[in-house]
């Protein structure tokens, strides 16, 4: 029997349209939970004594019921910023968008036990570039020099091996939102002078790497067995050496073909951190050794697929559709 999809996002992320088109061609059973539309437009009807769990969709007019869904593809869920109840102080609108939050964490309990891409839960631990760092090595990954420290001498010592050719990044995702506006932080490049605020480095732990000179950088998207390597010629460009997502230049993508032992290791990490799909960002040094930097568990790869025509759409739809139901872990 084929399975019903549930897609958790929100209205503005393209990348879901792509599995949408896939949906539709092969005439599967769907439907898109823009998130930040509950309660304005979405109304719950969670009755817990006769285990009914159901939204009510007011611009369909349709009622959901989730428990009839076998598959999740989880995106980027988003709260809605309640601007249809009228005068909200800051701590009421603090409070309800903090009970939005956990009637999400309850609609993903609700569904633990249908097949996910990915399990939310292990997102969020696979997030973590400490984590990643570690199950990598073990793997056999190379990993580039890298320290989290706010110590003094640990950060000189890192300094005289490399000759303070070093970089800094978020320990988690650079992405933030200030006075609700998105803003990213990228990997970038430690000017020497910055070393001489001694007071600054002591303050707060930061993320060290050794800054790796490269050939390109290489985006590798794994879907259950399957993997995606693209190249990105991030060299071309000063603004785009360090991280290519900074070029103001279009970059060339070029697929890449990768040996079958960073292939293994790919599809091995993947399901080391219990994802069904990944993102994984390495990058062929100078002297054309891959070292692995992060990966991301939710990352985007529609631009990817709209760039070198790989079928990750169709793959993320196979997965949905045939994947082993696991259980979500908290």
């Amino acid at each position: 029997m084929m399975r019903k999809v549930l897609i958790l996002t929100n209205k503005d992320d393209i990348t879901v349209d792509f599995i949408v088109r896939e949906l539709k061609k092969r005439e599967i059973s769907y439907y898109r939970l823009n998130t930040e539309d509950i309660p304005s437009s979405i109304s719950i009807i969670f009755d817990i004594n006769n285990e009914s769990y159901r939204l009510f969709d007011k611009v369909k007019n349709i009622e959901i019921d989730l428990l009839e869904f076998d598959a999740v593809y989880y995106r980027r869920p988003g709260i809605s910023n309640l601007n249809h109840i009228n005068e909200l102080n800051s701590t009421e609108l603090y409070y309800l968008k903090s009970e939005l939050t956990f009637i999400l964490e309850g609609i993903y309990k609700i569904l633990r036990n249908k097949y996910w891409l990915n399990n939310v839960y292990s997102i969020r631990e696979a997030e973590n570039k400490i984590y990643q760092l570690e199950i990598a090595k073990n793997i056999g990954f190379t990993i580039p020099n890298a320290i989290i420290s706010n110590d003094e001498k640990a950060v000189n010592f890192m300094r005289e091996v490399h000759n303070n050719d070093l970089i800094i990044k978020p320990i988690k995702s650079g992405n933030m939102e200030y006075k609700n506006v998105k803003k990213a932080i990228f990997t970038t490049k430690i000017r020497e002078e910055q070393f001489d605020d001694i007071d600054r480095i002591t303050s707060f732990p930061i993320f060290m790497e050794s800054n790796i000179h490269k050939k390109l950088d290489l985006r590798c998207t794994v879907v259950g067995n399957d993997v995606f390597a693209a190249e990105i010629h991030s060299q071309i460009s000063e603004d785009s050496k360090i991280d290519w997502r900074k070029g103001k230049k279009i970059l060339n993508h070029k697929e890449h073909n990768l040996p079958e032992n960073i292939k293994k290791m790919c599809i091995e990490l993947t399901q080391k951190l219990n994802l069904n799909y990944s993102a994984i960002d390495m990058v062929l040094d100078e002297n054309n050794n891959y070292i692995f930097l992060e990966i991301n568990p939710n990352g985007q790869w529609a631009w990817i697929e709209n760039r070198l025509q790989f079928p990750i759409s169709k793959r993320i739809v196979d997965l949905l559709m045939e994947g082993e139901v696991k259980c979500l872990q908290d």
